[in-house]
């Protein structure tokens, strides 16, 4: 959610942000302004009712006598203020159905551009470990090997679905593992979140009301979530923090749910674009004065468990086209994939600023007794079906096994398979 009282101020700078992400959006920001100048006239009425309403009450108060125009008087003030703050409420609800679908402005130090193709790439990592001959993809490799069931799971749950088989079952619950044993070691708090959330939640975040077509919806009106960054960043929702407890760092492991509609024919084998997914997610919720440092340390979580894990990959910054509608700036991770020869994105990191917690009512009392709305960030770290995808390409030996990673050795039996 914007800062409308920043809008009213800055409406051009808010056309130009909200352009730069390839949304435009002139009518409806003079359609909020309008009413916003209709919301602070009604705000400033029923303040000045209720301003005047205690002067009487106190006036009653101090009298020794009963006072019936006084008692008339404070009723007629009573019922307008309430008046006034009736028709202010729903003035905000208009609204909020119409500003819901502003999206928060790129920060003004990302690259101007309209789509990935004027992303720009930070930096590569790890390059010597490119495999230097070509490698099968890793739905071949996989499907020789009988580790996972294709026919099975589309009889079973149709197409974008996967069954884990035998050693590669394994090998996904030791990624996992893995990866929570490294962010539970730097300070990540673990958590076990539902699956099922309200539409408030997904608002909070963002995914609502513009991404309802991507989201699976039950019949009660709850939805199945697409990423565990819906239910923990909404742990912060109406919540007032101590500046001194700041950051609160989650992590959780679980399912996400994506219908994937706008990727028709896009990947339709392999593990990169699944209806169902397994994916650790790390949300951390700060204030404005560390952004900066935030961000480089969730961004680092992430890409620890590649390099830990001896996968090449690289960063990418994302232009202001490319960033999604809830962050204001993002960071790709891409690993490399041998097989189809080309980076993958495997992480997203993103700083929203304050947009999420204004939405979800978050925030802290500074050290003054202040109270101000916390920052928040979150990052895969990462996606466990693509993160094994990569190891299936990039480990695949001359004699057709792969190789485990040796982070991975602990939790498993077996080097190879």
């Amino acid at each position: 959610m914007v800062d409308l009282k920043d809008l009213k101020i800055n409406k051009q700078k808010y056309l130009t942000a909200f352009s730069n992400k390839n949304i435009f959006l002139d009518h409806e920001v003079n359609q909020v302004l309008k009413l916003y100048d209709h919301y602070l006239d009604k705000l400033s009425l029923e303040e000045k009712d209720r301003f005047a309403l205690n002067q009487i009450t106190k006036e009653i108060k101090s009298g020794q006598k009963p006072q019936p125009a006084l008692l008339t008087k404070a009723k007629k003030l009573s019922i307008s203020a309430k008046k006034h703050g009736n028709q202010k409420k729903l003035i905000m609800i208009r609204i909020l159905a119409i500003a819901s679908y502003f999206p928060n402005p790129a920060g003004e130090k990302e690259i101007i551009g309209k789509n990935e193709a004027n992303n720009k790439v930070i930096a590569t990592f790890l390059d010597g470990k490119k495999s230097q001959n070509k490698q099968a993809p890793h739905w071949e490799t996989l499907s020789n090997h009988g580790l996972i069931l294709e026919d099975e799971a589309s009889y079973i749950s149709g197409s974008r679905h996967v069954i884990y088989h035998q050693k590669a079952a394994e090998v996904i619950k030791a990624l996992e593992c893995f990866m929570l044993e490294e962010h539970l070691n730097n300070g990540y708090i673990l958590i076990e979140p539902p699956v099922v959330v309200n539409e408030v939640a997904l608002y909070n975040t963002g995914q609502l009301p513009k991404f309802a077509n991507d989201l699976y919806k039950l019949e009660n009106g709850q939805y199945l979530i697409p990423t565990a960054e819906v239910p923990l960043t909404n742990l912060g929702a109406n919540k007032i923090y101590d500046q001194k407890d700041l950051p609160i760092k989650f992590v959780a492991a679980t399912q996400c749910f994506r219908k994937e509609a706008g990727a028709a024919g896009k990947d339709t084998r392999g593990l990169i674009r699944l209806h169902q997914f397994r994916k650790v997610e790390l949300v951390k919720i700060s204030q404005p004065s560390t952004k900066e440092i935030d961000f480089k340390e969730i961004l680092d979580m992430a890409t620890s468990i590649l390099i830990k894990l001896e996968l090449p990959y690289r960063t990418v910054a994302l232009c202001t086209g490319d960033i999604s509608f809830a962050a204001e700036k993002t960071v790709d991770i891409e690993v490399w994939m041998s097989g189809i020869n080309k980076y993958r994105e495997i992480s997203s990191v993103s700083s929203f600023g304050q947009f999420q917690s204004r939405r979800m009512k978050s925030r802290f009392k500074t050290s003054s007794n202040q109270k101000e709305l916390t920052t928040t960030f979150n990052a895969s770290a990462l996606a466990i079906g693509r993160t094994f995808a990569a190891i299936v390409e990039n480990c695949l030996q001359p004699n057709g096994k792969i190789k485990v990673p040796k982070a991975l050795l602990k939790h498993l039996s077996f080097t190879e398979f």
